[in-house]
């Protein structure tokens, strides 16, 4: 309301016949007008009820907007485009995307007069039309100068509130960041691809220009993608070599992670491990439960939490008085998280809880692990880690992403080799042995 009435004010002071082709801006008692016949009047306001003409500026231009720029104006010229349609099919008329030396006119860039501004060159520009498999395919080939091995960057047209140039008012625009910075892998005269990088990202309708800055992936320290869900899981079965019934344990991890695109945060819901045994000579059931907040960033992650802790009652030993005590492995937890690193490249995790037993608190589970990138879509990693509650195991594997570097809309799959082991203390069943894990995880 208030940049309404400001507009409405500055047109009651405009003198006599002049029409304004939009709002006017204002500098100290100087008015500069946009006029419906070209140009911009600029008009000396310094004397109450008589303003008056000082000069008209950019005559023959029609100008729709002006904006203030410190000690600059800035005219927003509407023009018009001309785009030659080839005839040869009267019924079809085809754009001319080019034209023969013979014919071709000879076309002169004006000269800026004193004072202007000479025009920026134009860029050569495509929309995004499918992303497919890791790759970005768009409009616009080798006929507006794509070509294999040229960088172009992606301009993301997500809908973000930006405040207006003149009224300051929260408008719903095209973010315009650059999401991605990729080297063309093939085009040809119509479209081109590129291939996303770790952290990189675009979807469909966002903006695709050549640039010379360089490409965005950074393989160690990758950017994390704008994604705001990670849903994953891990089973790992192994064998019980010690065992006297043939058992075979298993270990399962999953979780769901949502990170608030606006805001540094992550919010995550986790079952790592959970575990039991099959055919065994007595059940085992460790299970590792948290709900967990933390302030997220590119390169850094920590969280606090509250969770549980299941398992069996044990080992039970006899007291300095000959009273039998069994230890309790089943209660409430206080649990840490902390990442050091890119979450899509090089990085060490760490997962830890506070176990609450009745008489004391005992450390609860400790799981770490170590990630090491190779190549766009392919990485090592190693952990292990144990629990009170009787479970522990090591793991070397690889991860590797499909239909992205970790983007919305990538999988990423992993498999590994490695040892674990399921018991309950002293005099108990242990089962332990090779394992082998598969594991997914999507993000959204």
């Amino acid at each position: 309301m208030h940049a309404l009435l400001l507009v409405v004010t500055l047109l009651s002071q405009l003198p006599e016949g002049l029409e304004a082709s939009g709002p006017p801006v204002q500098r100290g008692a100087t008015l500069y007008v946009p006029l419906t016949t070209g140009g911009v009047a600029v008009v000396d306001t310094s004397v109450a009820g008589a303003p008056k003409v000082v000069v008209t500026v950019l005559e023959g231009r029609f100008i729709t907007r002006l904006l203030l720029d410190g000690d600059r104006l800035v005219a927003l010229e509407a023009k018009e485009e001309a785009l030659v349609l080839s005839l040869a099919e009267p019924s079809r008329p085809k754009l001319v995307r080019g034209v023969s030396a013979s014919a071709a006119p000879v076309v002169v860039a004006p000269v800026p007069s004193p004072g202007e501004v000479a025009p920026l060159p134009a860029v050569a520009s495509g929309v995004v039309i499918d992303v497919v498999g890791g790759r970005v395919i768009f409009e616009g080939g080798t006929d507006k100068g794509f070509r294999k091995g040229a960088r172009v960057q992606v301009l993301s047209q997500r809908k973000v509130p930006k405040p207006d140039l003149v009224t300051g008012a929260l408008t719903e625009v095209a973010s315009g960041e650059v999401t991605a910075v990729l080297a063309i892998e093939q085009a040809d005269a119509n479209r081109a691809m590129a291939v996303l990088g770790r952290g990189d990202v675009a979807e469909k309708g966002d903006l695709v220009e050549l640039t010379s800055e360089p490409v965005s992936e950074r393989l160690f320290f990758p950017r994390r993608a704008p994604f705001e869900w990670r849903f994953g899981f891990v089973l790992r079965p192994f064998l019980g070599l010690e065992g006297t019934t043939k058992p075979v344990g298993v270990m399962v991890d999953a979780f769901v992670s949502w990170y608030p695109t606006s805001l540094p945060l992550s919010v995550t819901a986790m079952a790592s491990p959970f575990g039991f045994v099959i055919n065994g000579r007595e059940p085992h059931y460790p299970g590792t439960f948290a709900l967990l907040g933390g302030y997220a960033t590119d390169f850094f992650e920590i969280g606090l939490g509250v969770g549980a802790l299941t398992g069996n009652v044990g080992p039970c030993l006899p007291n300095e008085l000959g009273v039998t005590t069994c230890e309790v492995n089943t209660g409430f937890t206080i649990n840490q998280h902390l990442r050091l690193g890119s979450l899509d490249g090089f990085h060490l995790s760490w997962h830890s809880s506070i176990f609450s037993r009745p008489a004391q608190f005992v450390f609860g589970v400790g799981r770490g692990e170590v990630a090491i990138p190779l190549t766009s879509r392919l990485g090592l990693f190693a952990g292990g880690g144990g629990g009170e509650n009787g479970w522990a195991g090591g793991e070397l594997g690889v991860r590797t992403s499909l239909g992205g570097a970790g983007a919305p809309g990538t999988v990423m799959l992993r498999a590994s080799l490695g040892y674990a082991a399921l018991f309950d203390g002293p005099s108990r069943e242990f089962v332990g042995g090779p394992a082998v894990s598969f594991g997914m995880e999507w993000r959204q």
